[in-house]
């Protein structure tokens, strides 16, 4: 099984690890990571391989982190050299519930390729799909 690592600025990763277990229960492997303006980057970095090594089984870990750019991704592109890891961008709570049902079984490559399907086909703007049909020709 895939390990997984949400890194994150504040409390977010907290937060959506404590969102997907309110919604299916424990999941196991899954950790967070919270970064804030304080923190040095050595820090940093050192509790994410701490925390790789913690969640990996052998199978490697795909890192979840908010915001391309952000420093939790960057700190956390310094572990793409190995081979065990994947990190994704753009978090959200549908991805950690494609990861609850479909991480078993799959390689690390296809852990992160529906992680990031998912996460983008999440992401609806509702008036488009529920509003009120145009009278004017639709």
């Amino acid at each position: 099984m895939v390990g997984i690592l949400i890194v994150s600025h504040g409390r977010l990763a907290e937060a959506l690890i404590s969102s997907v277990r309110f919604l299916v229960g424990t999941m196991q492997k899954i950790k967070g990571i919270s970064v804030w303006p304080k923190d040095k980057e050595k820090e940093v970095r050192d509790r994410i391989l701490k925390e790789i090594k913690e969640v990996d089984r052998g199978e490697g870990v795909v890192i979840l982190t908010d915001v391309l750019g952000g420093t939790p991704t960057h700190l956390s592109l310094a572990f793409l050299k190995s081979e065990k890891v994947e990190v994704v961008t753009g978090v959200n709570l549908p991805m950690l519930l494609t990861l609850s049902s479909y991480r078993k079984g799959r390689s690390l490559r296809e852990i992160g390729q529906l992680v990031k399907k998912s996460g983008r086909r999440s992401i609806i703007l509702a008036k488009e799909v529920l509003g009120p049909k145009n009278s004017e020709g639709s």
